[in-house]
């Protein structure tokens, strides 16, 4: 009897530390959505529920699949997990790679290294990304960031929130950004960007867009319906515009520069920005701070 009871002793320590060979460990749910993980090799302690694995390892949790090439840390009761090694993570439209990925809870991961979170047509790149699932909130930290389109258009900046339910983007340190398709650059110290089909950029501190060669700066710039061609611009502080000049036969299509820029800079607010400057200009519609002052 004695004998047998200290058989029992031994296996029961076996099973608490179990080592398991290309199998997969499927964890008592403790909440409605299941969790598994699967790896070449898992140590875990059946008590805290506390795991290691060596080599390629998934993690499945409430619809969500990571996957790291090196191995991993985990804890089936938390739910909480560290992948490391060529991380990849899906979830319906969201696309996750980082070198490491930290899964505090269901809801909130850490994308670390080389971090790139994709979700619709955009993508978030930064040395690290945290992420809200629940909330589709992304925050980058690192110093450096950049939120892209898949039309070619890029934001970057030291830092960038980003909400994706509301489709607003929040960027500070040095922000500049880019849209071939329009030919338009901007710059700034601060920006927000709203993704939203008839959205807009609004540049805050030394702000500055350039489109087809012509500038416009000012303390605070808004460039509206930044995903149609037809967007314009709205200027305010310190404003000061720069056109190139055209050739008599070529065609003048610059609506970024409308009238907006010159009436914020009058101090008028109140207004629908219309026409192009230039064809404004050209057609004698109003009359220069210059030309006001020589009358």
């Amino acid at each position: 009897m004695k004998k047998n009871k200290r058989l029992l002793t031994v296996l029961v320590c076996m099973l608490t530390v179990l080592v398991m060979n290309c199998t997969v460990l499927y964890a008592a749910p403790a909440k409605d959505a299941k969790y598994s993980v699967d790896a070449q090799e898992i140590e875990y302690d059946m008590e805290s529920g506390d795991g290691t694995t060596t080599g390629k390892t998934t993690i499945k949790h409430d619809g969500g699949t990571a996957v790291g090439q090196k191995g991993a840390t985990f804890n089936s009761k938390k739910r909480t997990g560290h992948l490391y090694g060529g991380v990849v993570a899906d979830k319906g439209d969201e696309h996750l790679r980082s070198q490491e990925l930290f899964i505090y809870t269901d809801k909130f991961v850490s994308a670390v290294g080389n971090a790139v979170v994709i979700k619709g047509n955009r993508k978030l790149e930064a040395p690290r990304v945290d992420y809200h699932d629940d909330t589709k909130f992304a925050e980058t930290l690192g110093g450096f960031a950049r939120l892209s389109d898949t039309d070619g258009s890029w934001l970057k900046a030291g830092k960038i929130t980003y909400d994706m339910k509301a489709g607003l983007a929040n960027a500070t340190g040095g922000v500049s950004l880019e849209s071939k398709s329009r030919k338009l650059t901007g710059a700034g110290d601060t920006a927000i960007y709203n993704t939203n089909e008839t959205g807009y950029i609004e540049l805050i501190g030394n702000a500055m867009a350039v489109q087809d060669g012509n500038t416009v700066t000012g303390d605070k710039l808004r460039i509206t319906n930044v995903s149609d061609n037809n967007s314009k611009s709205h200027a305010q502080g310190n404003v000061r515009i720069v056109f190139v000049p055209k050739e008599d036969n070529e065609e003048i299509n610059n609506p970024a520069f409308a009238e907006g820029a010159v009436l914020m800079a009058n101090g008028q607010t109140n207004f629908n920005p219309g026409f192009n400057m230039m064809d404004r200009v050209l057609q004698a519609d109003f009359k220069t701070e210059t030309e006001e002052r020589k009358a």
